[in-house]
């Protein structure tokens, strides 16, 4: 029993050194991963939760992988021009931010018919004005949808609905709320390639511009999209057809978001909403070297 009970001691003493030494052994946590960051100033103003500031902007629709620029629900709406320009509206609370918000409104849009291998466009129909929130993240992940009442958050499990006329009656098009790419909602960590961001610089003149802006320019920010992958849904009827067999998946099952729609997750989204502004301010973007520089110092 002596032997046992000296063993026992030795086993707590190695344990207890063991418990000593842990700290110094414990593998180091891995860095924070750093990405660019959204930055907005407004001279005379600190920007804030309380005191927001309003940036807008405009775009257009880009040319797509297949020629239209947007391609939802297995083609079921499919946009290659806008004759007015896109506007993009949302509040900015923080002077650098991980992500930036714009309400795009799409008007004067024609959603396209084809026919053929070729995609031949055989009519065109213009749709009614429609509104998309999206929120871009720094690692080139967005998050779409609807948004909050003061612009500034997407809604979740929100849907955005475009009615596509058809001769009788429209056709929805229903576009969930969601992350793009999927992915980046469970590994935020890491960089994606759907958004791209630049800086872009506009000269002052004048003296009083030039006191609000002594570096002789302003910066705006330009966001382009590269959206793939984007699900949306459609509620079979007598005007929106589904055969079985297609892109789309009928959802049977009781109690999901998309009970009773045709699911479709491979559509892609690709606009440019560019010269976003800040009404006598700054707004931009830093990229990740900007960023670490500045934290260098």
């Amino acid at each position: 029993m002596r032997r046992v009970r000296v063993l026992i001691g030795c086993a707590i003493s190695v344990f207890a050194f063991a418990a000593m030494a842990a700290p110094a052994l414990a593998k180091k946590e891995a860095p924070k991963v750093q990405f660019g960051k959204f930055i907005a100033s407004l001279p005379g103003t600190t920007i804030s939760e309380a005191t927001p500031a309003t940036a807008t902007g405009h775009g257009e629709v880009l040319e797509g992988p297949k020629g239209p620029g947007i391609e939802l629900a297995g083609g079921a709406l499919t946009i290659s021009k806008c004759t007015k320009e896109l506007s993009g509206t949302g509040k900015v609370v923080s002077e650098k931010s991980e992500t930036f918000l714009q309400n795009v409104t799409f008007k004067d849009c024609y959603a396209q018919s084809f026919t053929g291998k070729n995609k031949e466009i055989i009519s065109e129909t213009k749709l009614p004005t429609f509104k998309l929130a999206i929120e871009f993240h720094s690692n080139q992940s967005a998050v779409a949808g609807e948004s909050e009442t003061g612009e500034v958050k997407i809604k979740e499990n929100s849907t955005v609905v475009i009615p596509v006329p058809s001769k009788k009656s429209p056709c929805a098009v229903t576009i969930p709320a969601q992350t793009i790419p999927t992915k980046a909602a469970t590994k935020p960590e890491r960089e994606y390639e759907s958004a791209f961001y630049a800086t872009e610089t506009e000269t002052v003149e004048g003296k009083k511009k030039l006191e609000r802006f002594p570096r002789g320019f302003y910066e705006l920010l330009d966001v382009e999209t590269e959206f793939s992958k984007v699900e949306t849904w459609v509620k079979p009827g007598e005007h929106c057809l589904y055969t079985k067999g297609e892109e789309g998946s009928f959802d049977k099952e009781e109690g999901t978001p998309a009970f009773g729609y045709v699911v479709y997750a491979q559509g892609y989204f690709f606009i440019e909403i560019e010269e976003i502004k800040i009404k006598n301010g700054n707004l931009g973007f830093e990229t990740k070297a900007e960023v670490e520089a500045e934290e260098a110092v």
